[in-house]
């Protein structure tokens, strides 16, 4: 078992060798990928048989440095491939959260989901079998990434969906660093598909499928987040093909917007992967 990331095997290249690298081996390895001056870091651990793919995000994390990968010691409870992404946005500065807004002239988030495309394609698998999962501020580059890999489908548990309907604190840190000299409002207007969900749903004419859990006990999320996304799906202006969005919904007021434990989201995991398609 992996107790620890440095304990993984290495693997570092250039962006233009994605094309050469094979990935037949079940060891998990730490990818590490360089482009234009910038690291993109995966945990990847494959399962030649499978023919599934989960690819989990991180939520924030305030004990730890980059690179993140919460929930990768779930590693030996999957039957499927599975990838954990880390958010370079994390080197920046002193924050425990980047939602992948990497800088003014490079979005993080959409580098990542054009890395995670090839390594699909290398791969051999195909999107309907590819389900991103993630919880909270993971749950947002869920959201963005099922979008950018189409055909996939996302699983979230209480996700962001408007940066700027977050707490001030962390969005205010993070902003202050993609987006140095820039008002909330000027980011609002210049970066909306960044920091919006549905804006980018509408920037690029598609809505992928959803499945997404929320607790309504945590009044923060239902109201600033799960509320404006469904009247944001209402009155989407421009869309192709909008997928189904499934909403469950659960109350714990232990837990709040704390994620819901391995052992019970795994099942939504399986179910969505196997049993009720919501495609």
């Amino acid at each position: 078992m992996i107790q620890s990331i440095n304990q993984l095997r290495n693997v570092n290249i250039s962006y233009e060798q994605l094309e050469d690298i094979y990935f037949n081996m079940e060891e998990p390895f730490l990818l590490s990928v360089e482009w234009q001056g910038i690291n993109y870091e995966f945990i990847i651990r494959m399962k030649l048989q499978s023919k599934k793919l989960i690819i989990l995000g991180s939520g924030a994390s305030e004990k730890q440095s980059p690179p993140i990968f919460q929930r990768y010691t779930w590693i030996k409870d999957f039957e499927e491939s599975v990838i954990f992404y880390n958010d370079p946005t994390l080197y920046l500065g002193e924050i425990s959260l980047g939602w992948g807004q990497g800088t003014i002239d490079r979005y993080y988030l959409k580098d990542i989901a054009i890395i995670l495309e090839k390594i699909i394609r290398k791969i051999n698998i195909l999107k309907e079998n590819v389900l991103l999962y993630g919880s909270s501020g993971g749950g947002f580059m869920s959201l963005i990434l099922a979008g950018y890999l189409r055909g996939t489908f996302a699983l979230v548990n209480n996700p962001q969906t408007i940066l700027t309907n977050w707490y001030t604190t962390p969005i205010t840190q993070v902003f202050q660093l993609s987006y140095p000299n820039l008002s909330i409002q000027e980011i609002k207007d210049t970066f909306a598909e960044r920091i919006n969900v549905i804006a980018f749903y509408n920037k690029i004419g598609y809505v992928p499928p959803i499945y997404y859990l929320q607790n309504i006990a945590a009044d923060f999320d239902m109201k600033n987040h799960l509320e404006p996304f469904i009247t944001g799906l209402q009155e989407l202006e421009r869309i192709d093909a909008v997928n189904k969005v499934k909403l469950d919904l659960y109350f714990d007021k232990q837990l709040g917007h704390i994620p819901l434990e391995k052992n019970k989201i795994m099942p939504y995991m399986k179910q969505t992967l196997y049993e009720d398609r919501i495609l």
